[in-house]
């Protein structure tokens, strides 16, 4: 109903409505013309009937006309074809009737009676047919732009689809490059390094977490939603790394006890908190604290706040990530900034609308 939102949404000029409104005029004065023509060859010879033919086709055309503004509220508020296709199919059903019945009754009761002033006991048995022909006709303008509708909305589901999973392949490219970039291969080949020196167990441990974080990655390949649990497993292994390269300059708190119900975009909390070393400077002078707590509907991940100088970042990581999140839940992440800290709302995902793709 392309043309109706359009209006509703004041997208044309004033001029431009009042083309669409005479083109819904003229299209029905002609619909009216040749079903008289039809009923009747001889009507068209006799003005009088023409010009009464026009009005009367005018009066229901622009009322049927009017349905489109109904159909577009439902469409907006009510109506979904991807999720609900059926509740959505009885609702413009229903609502298609009782608009199109108050209406075809009505105007021809108010023509034919109050302004040519037809006995009412003739008027059943002379337009009944007339009226159940309108109905046809109204029903069968109304199924197309239905059918209409419910293409647009899956054609739109499908691009939404594709444009997701390009934003999640992005997202996890742009993860697992930041990952095997050489500076992070060389903090972490140099904390081991160091770590063979002074303790071989402690160097076993790490190698096994270095490998193991790369596996969970290249596991998650076309994985829309994974369960929070899964994803805080691979936190903690990016974490341990961290934490052998600054040591005592870097603290943490992760949660405990995840139900396996919650649900989270992959590599979304890693992602977040590779932004938090990414961005922030870490000495012995400014010890980092990083916290994920989990909370009803969301996770909640906090650091403290020395930014760095040179920081630099497109953001695109960020972005991509805030659109996934507002298709799947309908929110958004919040950011929240102190001088000494920077919090960031990562919306959890519920299984009952999230498309999953194991």
């Amino acid at each position: 109903m392309g043309i109706y939102s359009d209006i509703n949404n004041k997208k044309h000029s004033r001029r431009k409505t009042l083309y669409i409104f005479l083109w819904f005029g003229l299209s029905s004065i002609l619909i009216g013309i040749v079903f008289m023509g039809l009923a009747c060859p001889s009507c068209l010879l006799q003005p009088r009937l023409i010009i009464h033919n026009g009005g009367y086709s005018l009066l229901l055309g622009y009322s049927l006309f009017s349905f489109g503004f109904v159909f577009n509220w439902l469409e907006t508020q009510y109506v979904n074809w991807i999720q609900h296709p059926v509740k959505s199919l009885v609702m413009v059903l229903i609502s298609s009737t009782v608009y199109c019945s108050f209406v075809i009754f009505g105007v021809n009761w108010f023509w034919h009676i109050v302004v040519r002033d037809i006995p009412k006991e003739s008027f059943w048995e002379v337009y009944a047919t007339t009226m159940w022909i309108e109905f046809g006709i109204f029903y069968f303008i109304a199924l197309w732009f239905y059918a209409r509708s419910f293409f647009m909305a899956w054609r739109q589901e499908v691009e939404d689809r594709e444009k997701l999973k390009r934003e999640a392949l992005q997202l996890q490219y742009e993860s697992l490059k930041t990952q095997v970039n050489p500076h992070f291969l060389f903090n972490s080949l140099n904390a081991l390094t160091s770590l063979i020196e002074l303790d071989v167990e402690a160097a076993k441990t790490f190698t096994k977490e270095l490998s193991g974080f790369y596996r969970d990655i290249l596991q998650l390949k076309n994985k829309e939603i994974i369960p929070l649990k899964e994803e805080i497993a691979i936190v903690n292994k990016y974490i341990y790394l961290q934490k052998i390269r600054f040591g005592d300059n870097f603290s943490y708190q992760l949660p405990q006890n995840i139900d396996g119900e919650q649900m989270v975009i992959p590599l979304s909390v890693q992602m977040l908190c590779e932004n938090v070393f990414k961005h922030n400077v870490i000495s012995s002078t400014k010890k980092l604290n990083l916290s994920i707590e989990l909370l009803d509907d969301e996770v909640l991940i906090s650091n403290s706040y020395y930014p760095k100088k040179d920081s630099s970042d497109s953001g695109m990581g960020l972005k991509n990530l805030n659109e996934r999140i507002k298709y799947l839940t309908n929110k958004e992440l919040i950011t929240e900034q102190s001088e000494n800290q920077f919090s960031i709302h990562l919306p959890l995902i519920s299984l009952d609308h999230a498309p999953v793709n194991n």
